[in-house]
């Protein structure tokens, strides 16, 4: 564990020196905390379209605590809510694909290699570098997003975003998100040498998220708790399945002899 700390302490140090990586941090957390907030100060107290209404209809009768106005205000915020997920997706991909193809780029992962290091120790060294602030950021926007909401919702509407669904969201989904983004991450940088590709690669798994973030918008589906907690399940499956794969990929013999 202790030199998968060291690896931890000189990841931050080159995460640090990465404007690039800072922004990608630092930035889109930012704009998902405000712009919500924006547009709920603006429409809050505008009357709801009818169009509206009518799409979300069928939600009224889900959510009986809330008035139809509150309904469509609660999926659009919703939408954005949704869109706090990604985060955990994109943040660590692009950590995990800059450490991984830096020390290709580099030259430097097989002397790191040639010390008594061992793979799991660097992997997890690496990923904690990854998975770490792409945690804090999310939950740090989302608690922006919810100190916000607490001036600008009703209190019914704010009761229903702080429904139990969003807790298993954020704290549960989210590192299980994070941990599959770091091995997809693994797994495309074996096979890549370009960041930028890898970046791209992985940038792909957010539609997934942007998908169930549509279905909601256009009135087809209202995610509950069952849902997400079933979407957990899944999600550790798939985890458990890539990790293996970007375990047999990421293999001494193999980075020492095959990764030019």
């Amino acid at each position: 564990m202790k030199k998968a700390l060291i690896v931890f302490r000189k990841e931050w140090r080159e995460i640090l020196q990465n404007k690039l990586i800072l922004y990608t941090i630092l930035v889109p957390p930012i704009l998902l905390a405000i712009i919500p907030l924006v547009m709920m100060y603006f429409i809050r107290n505008e009357p709801v379209d009818p169009e509206d209404l009518a799409m979300y209809s069928q939600f009224v009768a889900a959510l009986p605590w809330l008035s139809p106005e509150e309904v469509v205000m609660y999926v659009l915020l919703n939408q954005f809510v949704l869109m706090f997920l990604m985060m955990p997706v994109v943040i660590p991909v692009t950590i995990a694909s800059f450490s991984i193809i830096g020390e290709k780029e580099q030259r430097s992962l097989e002397p790191l290699l040639a010390t008594p290091i061992r793979v799991t120790e660097l992997l997890a060294g690496k990923t904690l570098a990854a998975v770490v602030p792409a945690l804090l950021t999310t939950w740090a926007a989302f608690g922006i997003f919810l100190a916000g909401a607490r001036f600008l919702a009703t209190p019914a509407l704010l009761r229903a975003l702080l429904s139990p669904m969003w807790w298993l969201a954020f704290f549960v989904m989210a590192p299980l998100f994070c941990i599959l983004s770091v091995a997809i991450g693994v797994v495309i940088s074996s096979r890549v040498n370009d960041t930028r590709v890898a970046q791209q690669i992985g940038g792909l798994i957010v539609l997934p998220v942007l998908a169930l973030a549509m279905l909601q918008t256009f009135g087809k589906v209202l995610y509950t708790t069952q849902t997400f907690a079933l979407a957990c399940v899944v999600l550790a499956a798939i985890d458990v399945l890539v990790i293996r794969v970007g375990s047999s990929l990421f293999q001494r013999e193999t980075i020492l002899t095959r990764w030019k």
